[in-house]
């Protein structure tokens, strides 16, 4: 029992194609099959008139109309040829009009007059036409009979094939053909019904208005996703990407058909991801921070693709920034107005004790340190937000008791407003952070920076003389969660040092000996969009 309508439709569609199809099949055969029966009638039947006419037989018959044995073999001659082209009738007329053949016993010895065959009698004309006048309704052909000796019409051959005849023997094949196509018919509804079975099992039972809910559903979904999802096939060709993933990665087409890799040229191949795994990585994309995460598409435990699922943290990113930037300003201030309250009581100490020479050269001193710094600072390094961060972590070094100077080779311009606040402080703040706390036991402490911008590329440089760092954890030193202290939530500042970097389009290079740490970023003055290998 068809319980689907997509069942019935398409057993109702097949059927109806099939029983058109039929019908109109039908109708060309009988009319082409009663038009050929047609002409065949009319050509056989004027050859066979033709060659009866010159037939000795049928001339002595005529010409000896009452000699028994020469009727005789004119029945028999008529009789057979009448089998032969299976004609209905054929009857043989004297110039009078009298039948002297016929199969119809009753009519030998009649006259009937020349209506339809006057141009034969007359004209001695050969011809075919639709007649009435020998039995009813037929095809006949007429010809003339002439005698040997005077070269004269002495009657007329009019050979037969009855309307009625014609349309019993295409009734005859249409019927056959009939119990044929009832067959093709219950063979049509049988395929049709199995057809749709398989139809539905493809579409998960689901209906044709169920299949346009769900795929405008789809649609509406994917439309108001804000994360970008792109679906590709075992080839690795898309198939599939929403309008969220077109804004992300800047494609104002539909990439329908193009290769994966020519958006993700570094994401693993559909062969790579197995089983039900979900794997996810970071990356950069036209200067935008992208969380990716990829997992294959199953059908039936068959993997028929993948669906690549990704999200812009840029945005994310640079709110994390600026707290970070606020919050490390705050420390910064805080260490600075915690080393001016010490050596105010340094200073107020030595004034109560009566020593005013020690405490104004206590004074002046700072002053031309931070002078000095300071005026250094604001002459060589241009870019306001650079100043900020290191007038900020001198205050800490101060606190810290560590050493910390600006070589004096250092030089550095405005920078480009694309560098960002939030990556400079990332990158300088982090650096200059854990090169303090890697010199804060040591002795004498010192941290050395450098900066440069001449050339294509910004230069930045930090060195230490710290305990410095093994060979072999110089590759795990970006690594997220890795640190060389033993506290637990470190391990992030190299990280995000190295993420911001590369989003910038540069590089970093660390060298370490048993006297120190050298750490150098090099970023390009003119953005690139193209992510570069840490080394």
């Amino acid at each position: 029992m068809l319980k689907s309508k997509l069942q019935k439709k398409i057993l109702l569609m097949v059927t109806s194609l099939i029983l058109f199809l039929m019908t109109l099949m039908l109708i060309v055969f009988v009319i082409t099959d009663y038009l050929n029966l047609l002409d065949r009638s009319h050509t056989v039947g004027l050859q066979t008139a033709k060659m009866l006419s010159y037939m000795d037989t049928v001339k002595d018959g005529l010409e000896e109309k009452g000699d028994v044995e020469k009727a005789g073999d004119l029945e028999a001659v008529i009789e057979r040829y009448s089998n032969q082209v299976d004609a209905t009738f054929i009857v043989v007329q004297d110039k009078a009009g009298h039948i002297l053949a016929s199969p119809d016993d009753s009519q030998i010895g009649k006259v009937i007059p020349f209506e339809d065959g006057y141009k034969a009698i007359v004209f001695g004309a050969n011809y075919s036409m639709l007649s009435s006048e020998i039995i009813g309704p037929s095809v006949s052909s007429k010809a003339p009979i002439y005698n040997e000796e005077e070269n004269q019409i002495i009657g007329v051959v009019t050979v037969g094939y009855l309307i009625s005849d014609l349309r019993e023997n295409v009734h005859n094949r249409v019927e056959k053909l009939i119990y044929i196509s009832l067959l093709i018919l219950a063979l049509g509804i049988y395929i049709s019904f199995r057809l749709a079975k398989s139809i539905r099992k493809d579409t998960f039972g689901l209906e044709p208005e169920q299949i346009a809910n769900f795929y405008m559903e789809r649609r509406a979904i994917l439309a108001s996703i804000d994360e970008g999802i792109i679906a590709v096939n075992q080839s690795g060709k898309i198939t599939l990407i929403n309008t969220a993933a077109r804004s992300i990665l800047g494609i104002r087409t539909n990439r329908k058909g193009d290769d994966i890799e020519t958006i993700f040229p570094n994401l693993p191949s559909v062969a790579e991801l197995n089983g039900s795994v979900t794997q996810s990585f970071e990356m950069v994309y036209s200067a935008k921070r992208l969380v990716v995460s990829g997992m294959p598409l199953q059908l039936e435990g068959v993997q028929k693709g993948a669906l690549i699922t990704f999200r812009d943290t840029t945005e994310m990113v640079e709110v994390v920034n600026t707290l970070y930037e606020v919050r490390k300003y705050s420390d910064d201030l805080r260490a600075q107005t915690h080393e001016f309250t010490n050596k105010l009581y340094l200073i107020s100490g030595l004034l109560q004790l009566g020593k005013y020479e020690e405490a104004v050269r206590t004074i002046q001193t700072e002053i031309n340190v931070s002078d000095n710094t300071n005026q250094f600072i604001l002459e060589n390094i241009k870019d306001a937000h650079v100043q900020a961060i290191l007038f900020g972590k001198l205050g800490k070094a101060s606190e810290m008791k560590v050493g910390f100077e600006i070589d004096d080779n250092s030089s550095l311009g405005s920078l480009p407003k694309w560098l960002g606040t939030g990556a400079l402080t990332v990158i300088l703040g982090n650096l200059i952070d854990n090169a303090l706390e890697v010199t804060a036991n040591h002795s004498e402490g010192h941290v050395s920076f450098f900066a440069l911008d001449f050339g294509e590329d910004v230069i930045f440089k930090l060195s230490d003389n710290g305990h410095g760092i093994q060979t072999d954890q110089i590759d795990t030193l970006f690594q997220k969660g890795y640190s060389t202290k033993s506290k637990t939530g470190r391990g992030f500042g190299l990280a995000n040092v190295q993420q911001a970097v590369r989003s910038l389009g540069g590089t970093i290079q660390v060298s370490s000996t048993e006297e120190g740490t050298i750490i150098s970023v090099y970023i390009p003055k003119h953005a690139e969009h193209e992510e570069r290998e840490v080394k």
